[in-house]
């Protein structure tokens, strides 16, 4: 009886297996176009990037500072 109700325990934690790896498979190929397309952008426009990321942090301090 308990040969019975691992099979589908098993089946169901194999097909989870399966979906994970598929997702995970899914956010690894979004990252590297995102970090594809930064690069290109940074490559492009160096200026723009940087001023960016001196105001990107200076808002990220002023939030943690307040939390």
């Amino acid at each position: 009886m308990t040969g019975s109700r691992s099979e589908p325990l098993t089946a169901t934690a194999a097909q989870l297996a399966l979906d994970a790896e598929s997702r995970l498979e899914r956010v690894r190929d979004q990252l590297t176009e995102a970090d594809r397309r930064l690069r290109g952008f940074v490559h492009a426009q160096p200026l723009t990037a940087v001023l960016g990321a001196i105001v990107a942090g200076y808002v990220a301090a002023r939030i943690f500072r307040r939390l």
